[in-house]
C-alpha cells in the first residue's frame, strides 16, 4: 500500500478544479484497482495530499466503489479543513505562483482557535453595556458561540463557491452537447 506522487498531484489539481472529497476517493480507488486495504490508502492520500490527519466517518470495510451520495457528509467539514491547510499543500506552479482562476482563491478558512482569538480581540458594541456584568465563563461562552457561528458562515461560503464552480463546469458540459 503505497501512495504515488502523480496521484497526489492529480488529487490536488482535481480539488482545485472543484472535485469533492467523494470524487477524490473514487479517483484513489480507480488509481489502485485490486488494492485490498483501500481505507488506509484513502487516509494516506488525504494526509499526504492535503495534510488531513484523518478522514472521519469512512467505513473501513467499504470498497468505496459507489457513485451515490453516501459520502456527501464529507463536504461539511473536510472541504473546509482542506482549504484551511491550503498553504501547506498548494505550492502552485513550477515557478512558485498559484494557478489563477481556482475557485479556492475566493474563499478562506480559519481554524477554531484562530476564530476564537479574532472574536476575543474585537470589541462587541452590542454587548458593551452588559459585558462587564457577565462572569468570565459567560463571556467565554458568548465568544465561543460567536466563533462557532463564524466558522459555520465560512463553511457556507466555501460550499456556495464550490456549488458555483460545479455549476460552471456543468454549463460547459451542457454547451458541448
Amino acid at each position: 500500500m503505497n501512495t504515488h506522487a502523480e496521484v497526489i498531484k492529480e488529487l490536488r489539481d482535481m480539488f482545485k478544479h472543484g472535485a469533492t472529497p467523494s470524487r477524490l476517493i473514487r479517483h484513489i480507488v480507480e488509481s489502485h484497482t485490486g488494492e485490498r486495504n483501500i481505507h488506509s490508502l484513502i487516509q494516506a492520500y488525504f494526509r499526504e495530499a492535503f495534510g488531513i490527519p484523518i478522514v472521519r466517518g469512512l467505513n473501513p470495510i467499504d470498497d468505496y466503489q459507489h457513485d451515490d451520495l453516501r459520502y456527501a457528509f464529507l463536504n461539511e467539514q473536510l472541504v473546509h479543513e482542506m482549504i484551511q491547510r491550503r498553504s501547506e499543500w498548494d505550492g502552485g506552479t513550477a515557478d512558485g505562483t498559484r494557478e489563477v482562476g481556482s475557485w479556492l482563491d475566493s474563499v478562506t478558512a480559519s481554524d477554531d482557535k484562530q476564530r476564537l482569538r479574532n472574536i476575543q480581540s474585537v470589541n462587541l458594541p452590542d454587548l458593551s453595556e452588559c459585558w462587564s456584568r457577565l462572569t468570565p465563563d459567560e463571556q467565554h461562552y458568548i465568544q465561543r458561540s460567536l466563533a462557532s457561528a463564524h466558522g459555520l458562515y465560512e463553511m457556507v461560503k466555501v460550499l456556495s463557491r464550490l456549488v458555483e464552480c460545479l455549476q460552471r463546469r456543468l454549463d460547459e458540459v451542457e454547451a458541448k452537447c
